[in-house]
């Protein structure tokens, strides 16, 4: 008996944005050359094809919405149609007390496509972090790694900055360089933004790791000059508290300067 299934229809190769990270620079004459994990990427895994359109983003700011003309011996040839850029991301940073790594890798993720300008990973008396330069930099290099897959997916044409590592302490000392400090805690004050957000130049918002902060550290960030801000009723696990955060400061920021 003949089957009767309709056939699945074909999707549409258009809906869908695709986006691929080039190098700062990249274009030439019109022209943008794709080559390396991009190229295997839009050729093998997207199975982009000659005449097709995706956006080319470049991680300080650039998008181009490009062309497939040709695909060579392990590069692909675009052809520029249109280019734009955003001059600065947002001035929001977050730090983030670390946490268990598929957890801490969530909140990058996250914060990535929310448009955090500097991710700052720190540590306090309730982090549990193995210490060591070699495994610091492994581990920051797999977060770097989730920044780029974050972009690719979300369009994002910033890469946000991740700093080393901080200390409690070094943390404490980057407050002169920001006009406002926000962190995230349950007994903060319940605005629904929160309102002491400046017109201009960068935030930070923090967020403690797992357990929270130590009495004695939110005394301190709190003299130091940083705004509790409460997130709601419930406690929040850390990256759900900083991507809330985040949302919030960056929408003040962004209405603010728009206004």
């Amino acid at each position: 008996m003949k089957n009767l299934r309709p056939r699945a229809q074909r999707r549409d190769r258009t809906e869908t944005k695709r986006f691929f990270i080039i190098s700062p620079g990249a274009e030439r004459d019109g022209v943008i050359v794709l080559a390396g994990p991009e190229f295997h990427h839009c050729t093998r895994v997207c199975r982009v094809r000659a005449g097709e359109t995706v956006s080319l983003i470049d991680g300080r700011g650039g998008r181009y919405e490009a062309r497939l003309d040709r695909i060579g011996d392990g590069e692909a040839v675009f052809t520029v149609i249109s280019r734009s850029s955003i001059e600065e991301p947002l001035p929001v940073d977050m730090a983030i007390g670390v946490i268990k790594a598929p957890r801490f890798e969530l909140a990058v993720e996250k914060c990535t496509e929310l448009g955090a300008r500097t991710l700052i990973p720190f540590t306090s008396a309730r982090c549990v972090w193995r210490k060591g330069a070699r495994d610091d930099e492994a581990k920051l290099e797999r977060i770097r790694r989730k920044v780029i897959a974050s972009c690719k997916q979300s369009g994002q044409s910033f890469f946000p900055e991740i700093d080393p590592v901080s200390s409690f302490d070094e943390l404490t000392e980057r407050f002169s360089s920001y006009r406002a400090v926000f962190l995230a805690d349950q007994d903060g004050v319940r605005a629904s933004t929160p309102s002491r957000a400046p017109r201009e130049g960068p935030v930070l918002g923090i967020v403690g790791p797992e357990g929270g902060l130590s009495p004695e550290e939110r005394g301190i960030l709190i003299a130091r000059g940083a705004v509790a801000v409460s997130l709601g009723l419930y406690r929040l696990r850390t990256e759900t508290a900083a991507i809330c955060l985040l949302y919030r400061l960056a929408s003040e920021v962004s209405s603010a300067s728009s206004a």
